[in-house]
């Protein structure tokens, strides 16, 4: 991320506005003097024109008549920053620095220089440290002076990464100079890197509301918004930053083909230029909306984020991105980063098994005993005259002056008052490459060590290998990414091969005749190749996005059953578990009390329609159980219609209270009830059926208490709800029919037994003898029945059971089976 240029025009313009110009007393001629100062000012006018060479002229005027001018000096020196001359910048604000040793422009200047010259290995050390000498010095001087914190934030944030401590100083500046938008937009991206979106709305929200024509903060204040669970004032936002860009820089934005599978993109052309375009994007993004529990489509302000994301921080010297902000706008954060110059050692067991698993299937099963600190997939190592490491920059700043003595010095300065929790001597200051302390060469023999019996693999593909933990050799810049989700998990490796800030996939190491061997290795692996990788998981998953809900998550119990609706509708109850333990809990005089919303949505399979439900709940006194009591709940109820179909289901809860959210997703299929044919509806499982009760609970005549958690404790009785359609009467106006109650057990754990509806586990069920089998034969007069029963569990073993219900119409001889499954006890 590159400082100088933006960052010259405000400290430039900032000094021109504080320099005062020579005052009456000093002892300069009467005539001097006013020459001095009117020249003073037309190249302050010069400079803010950008009128830079004419604002030089007029600079060397004044310096003709007052040689030790350092006020001059110090604009000199800014200008020369400006047109990157480095070495006049460097001597100008030296020249400043001597004729007055307190002039804290010349300081944040020097500072500047060295930070925006041109350096590569070591040299981007001292630089680094040389600008920390020069930021440290004008707080010294001026604890007050904005920019030298601003300058400390951007090294910081350039050459460290360190993004918390960057945003420590950028926090300070923004104190110092609350009304500098720029200053706080590279405050808000340093907020953006370190996650700390609080500070975002807390410091360059209020200035926006102030300012609201101050474009490039509406992303950055949007994602503030979007993390604190502000949604909608986050489209907002970026919507209105969209309509303040560039046509061919909103198309970023906007074009599909950067999420899109190869059959949506090929839709999408063949659809006409137009509304017609613009309605499959719609529908293109509503059938990526998480949440369809309300009508704003997260999943679109993801996108804004993520192609803001991409152009900020991945787009060195190639347009619009590199191909790190390809994947990023895909798939989004990856679950494991690391860097070449910011090591990551940290790693989850997901982690650890993707990456073991790609070394496994490179390098064969030894390699599993490998501890492999950078990528797993090869990248190159050795370097040719003239590569990244070289001293090839236009500039070399000083290097013949900086002494060992300075370097220490600097070290010192860039430690000075800074807060004990940044820790000590900064000496992980990262490089863009890494280097071993004992100059290994990183082969690694192809056998058994003869001597030491040490498993060892075939690592080293000329000049590529991968980094372990006992070959840590220079390579080029790189990033791996790792994604545990995709694919059953995969890393990208990204690799710098210029050393110019461009990352692209990084590429199959290159085969030499002089090693046959080799070239079999490498022929296997091309479909290991970063880019291959990443071509396979777009083809079966063409983007990726998993939310996250505010706050601690909220753990409740759900379960449904449909049955016939009116005009052709399906009649849908989602029937709620309330834990007490999961939510707060307010003592209201000797009551309790507890407040939740209650909400369920369901999406089409081209989420062209979607129903929405939500109410609140208040539950005091006796209503609210006691959290003490193991499996106790609230029971709740929501009802809606919908049309028979296949539909994603989301249902949530949320406590009022604490804020907590809870939400669960699934495939359902509503069934079509008014095929005129023999049909029962889902069973409903219930924990009392009675005579009295709320009416919400009430069908017909009695009272169905649901018990969404599907669990009977030892010696309860399960109770059953369902409804029979369309039964054929016969000869003498009637129906004759029968219903047949089976319960089986199944020896498997409860766990995820209920989510699982696949054929193996049904046949476990079935192979199983009854516990329980009961067989009534009825007659009635209606060809519609509800039905009810409660069965005794006394014969039933503890664990998970099924319920199968058969209902045969007698007359016609037609049955239909359903089932439900059920702990009971444990």
């Amino acid at each position: 991320m590159k400082i100088g240029l933006r960052f010259w025009m405000v400290v430039c313009c900032a000094s021109c506005i504080a320099l005062p110009l020579l005052a009456e007393e000093d002892e300069v001629p009467q005539q001097d003097k006013i020459v001095r100062n009117t020249l003073f000012a037309l190249g302050q006018r010069q400079i803010q024109a950008g009128e830079i060479n004419e604002a030089m002229a007029t600079l060397q005027r004044i310096l003709e008549l007052f040689p030790e001018d350092a006020h001059v000096y110090s604009q000199l020196g800014y200008i020369y920053l400006k047109r990157k001359e480095y070495k006049e910048a460097e001597g100008a604000f030296k020249t400043a620095k001597k004729f007055d040793k307190s002039l804290v422009e010349a300081y944040v200047g020097l500072g500047l220089t060295y930070a925006e010259a041109p350096t590569r290995g070591m040299q981007s050390y001292y630089n680094f440290r040389r600008a920390i000498r020069e930021a440290k010095r004008a707080t010294k001087l001026d604890p007050n002076y904005g920019p030298a914190y601003r300058l400390l934030g951007e090294v910081y944030e350039r050459f460290q990464e360190d993004h918390n401590r960057a945003m420590q100083y950028y926090q300070k500046y923004v104190e110092l100079e609350p009304d500098n938008p720029e200053g706080l937009y590279y405050y808000g991206l340093a907020c953006v890197q370190a996650k700390a979106f609080d500070k975002i709305l807390e410091h360059i929200a209020p200035y926006l509301s102030a300012n609201p024509d101050v474009v490039p903060l509406l992303p950055i204040v949007a994602q503030g918004h979007f993390y604190n669970d502000e949604a909608q004032k986050a489209l907002e936002l970026f919507e209105r930053y969209l309509a303040n860009i560039e046509g061919s820089e909103r198309a970023h934005y906007t074009d599909i083909a950067y999420v899109a599978s190869a059959t949506e993109l090929q839709e999408y052309h063949a659809a006409t230029p137009g509304p017609e375009q613009q309605a499959y994007r719609e529908q293109f993004w509503a059938r990526r909306d998480p949440d369809i529990l309300t009508k704003l489509n997260e999943r679109v302000i993801e996108h804004y984020r993520r192609t803001w994301y991409a152009r900020t921080y991945y787009s060195s010297n190639v347009y619009p991105w590199d191909e790190r902000g390809a994947v990023y706008i895909r798939y989004g954060e990856p679950d494991y980063r690391s860097r070449s110059n910011d090591r990551n050692f940290v790693q989850t067991a997901e982690v650890e098994r993707v990456r073991t698993q790609m070394a496994v299937d490179i390098y064969g099963p030894e390699a599993a005993f490998f501890t492999f600190t950078g990528p797993v997939f090869p990248i190159r190592t050795s370097r040719e005259t003239g590569s990244l490491f070289e001293q090839d920059d236009p500039m070399d700043i000083a290097d013949e002056n900086f002494t060992a003595e300075e370097a220490g010095e600097a070290a010192d300065e860039s430690m000075a008052e800074l807060p004990e929790a940044e820790g000590g001597e900064a000496a992980d200051f990262r490089l863009g490459f890494e280097r071993n302390p004992f100059d290994r060469d990183g082969t690694i023999e192809s056998v058994l060590d003869e001597q030491t019996g040490q498993l060892n693999t075939r690592l080293q593909f000329g000049r590529y290998s991968p980094v372990t933990i006992g070959s840590e050799i220079d390579t080029v810049p790189w990033e791996t990414w790792t994604y545990i989700q995709i694919n059953g998990g995969i890393e990208i490796t990204f690799t710098d091969e210029m050393g110019n800030g461009r990352y692209d996939f990084a590429p199959l190491p290159e085969a030499t005749t002089e090693d046959p061997d080799a070239i079999a290795y490498i022929a296997s692996m091309t479909e290991h190749t970063p880019e291959v990788i990443y071509q396979q998981a777009v083809s079966t998953s063409p983007d990726f996005y998993r939310p996250g809900l505010p706050g601690d998550i909220l753990n409740f119990y759900y379960d449904l059953a449909h049955f016939r609706g009116p005009d052709g509708q399906t009649n849908l109850e989602i029937y709620y578990g309330i834990p007490p333990e999961q939510v707060e809990i307010e003592q209201e005089a000797d009551s309790s009390f507890i407040h939740v919303q209650l909400a369920v949505a369901l999406a089409n399979e081209g989420h062209t329609s979607i129903y929405r439900t939500t109410d609140e709940f208040a539950y005091r006194g006796a209503q609210v159980p006691s959290t003490t009591e193991q499996g106790a709940f609230v029971p709740e109820i929501i009802k809606t219609q919908v049309p028979p179909g296949k539909y994603e289901l989301q249902v949530q809860m949320k406590d009022l209270i604490s804020g907590r959210t809870g939400l669960y997703r699934q495939e359902l299929q509503v069934r079509d009830y008014q095929i005129p044919e023999l049909q029962v509806s889902e069973i409903q499982l219930a924990s009392n059926i009675a005579e009295e009760g709320a009416t919400k609970f009430l069908k017909e005549d009695v009272w169905i208490i649901p018990i969404p958690t599907r669990s009977y404790a030892i010696k309860q009785n399960v109770y059953a709800y369902f409804e029979i359609y369309n039964l054929t009467k016969d000869t003498f106006g009637q129906t004759r029919y029968k219903t047949e109650y089976r319960i089986r057990s199944s020896a498997m754990p409860a766990v995820g037994v209920f989510g699982a509806v696949t054929a193996g586990l049904r046949t476990i069920f079935r192979t199983r003898k009854p516990q329980v089998a009961i067989t009534n034969e009825l007659t009635g007069r209606d060809a519609d029945e509800r039905e009810y029963v409660e069965i005794v569990l006394n014969k039933v073993r503890p664990g998970v059971n099924a319920l199968e219900i058969i209902v045969t119409d007698l007359v016609t001889g037609k049955s239909v089976e359903r089932e439900v499954r059920f702990r009971y006890g444990n």
